[in-house]
């Protein structure tokens, strides 16, 4: 049946005109099926494409997810870094700030000694822009990985500072800032006429005289160096506070602290008297810096004193 011809006749009755069409079966029936199949196969390709990216962009929707997390817990990390960085940092201001006394103290130091005992310490560029502030941040990757880098060096560096500011409250803490008794000032350090002489000596103390019994105290902290009789000195306290200070308290009536005692600035240790070469009731008070006296006047407040002559 597929293999007949078929003729359809057209005839157009007012012009007479008569058109004849032959059609071949198998052709129509192919035409027909390519026009109606054309939409289908379409849809079955779209339909496949579609699906295809859908899968696709399911893929990388879990890869975010993924991802997301990791930035997620990368942001808890760098927030727990920085929340650490701020304590830190607000301990080294607390830290770093000095009693106006031991500060000014501490300046009274020689620079030769204190340039010493703080060598090493984080300078004042300690926190100075890092270079790789510079570099471009290329993604979220990037971005996280460099902070992390640069949170490490920072707390490096605060570590670093850190180090400075403990090195300098202990010299602070080991330099002599009070007055080792209340009392009045009768004699300076340096050249004076002696009392029991008469002759033109080098005193490196200071002479303050006040009642019998009264309380000395440690003008550091430090260690007992030794509390013993001490030719004409009487009985004598000496400290070693480290970083090259010592002070010696002389003329004691008695001792409060043995050798080898750990004392802290305004521990007792040991009360007024005239013990040895003495002309009355009195603390000699010496401060010794790399081996040399200085004079302790320098570090002390002369309104701490109840008179002075």
């Amino acid at each position: 049946m597929l293999r007949n011809r078929y003729t359809v006749v057209v005839a157009d009755r007012s012009s007479g005109v008569v058109r004849r069409f032959t059609l071949n079966p198998r052709s129509t029936l192919g035409l027909a099926l390519a026009v109606l199949g054309t939409p289908i196969l379409l849809g079955l390709g779209f339909s496949w494409v579609a699906s295809t990216e859908i899968d696709r962009l399911r893929t990388d929707l879990a890869a975010l997810e993924v991802e997301n997390v990791g930035y997620r817990t990368a942001s808890a990390a760098l927030a727990s870094e920085i929340a650490s960085l701020q304590t830190v940092v607000a301990d080294l201001d607390e830290r770093a700030v000095l009693d106006p006394v031991s500060l000014e103290a501490l300046n009274q130091l020689p620079a030769e000694l204190k340039a010493r005992a703080l060598a090493g310490t984080a300078g004042a560029d300690a926190l100075a822009p890092d270079p790789l502030y510079a570099v471009a941040l290329a993604s979220p990757r990037t971005t996280f990985t460099f902070l992390t880098d640069l949170l490490g060096t920072l707390g490096g560096r605060l570590q670093g500072i850190r180090y400075g500011v403990e090195r300098r409250r202990a010299l602070a803490a080991a330099t002599p800032a009070i007055w080792p008794t209340r009392g009045w000032l009768t004699s300076a350090y340096g050249y004076r006429i002696d009392p029991l002489t008469g002759i033109r000596t080098f005193h490196r103390a200071l002479d303050i005289s006040t009642s019998r019994g009264e309380p000395v105290y440690a003008t550091a902290a430090g260690r007992v160096a030794s509390a013993k009789r001490s030719g004409n000195l009487g009985n004598l306290v000496v400290l070693e506070h480290g970083y090259g200070l010592r002070t010696r308290y002389g003329h004691l009536s008695r001792f409060a602290v043995g050798a080898g005692q750990r004392v802290e600035r305004g521990d007792l240790i040991g009360y007024v008297g005239s013990t040895g070469r003495s002309t009355g009731t009195h603390v000699h008070y010496e401060i010794w810096a790399d081996g040399r006296p200085i004079n302790p006047y320098r570090f002390l407040t002369p309104s701490d004193t109840l008179s002075t002559n």
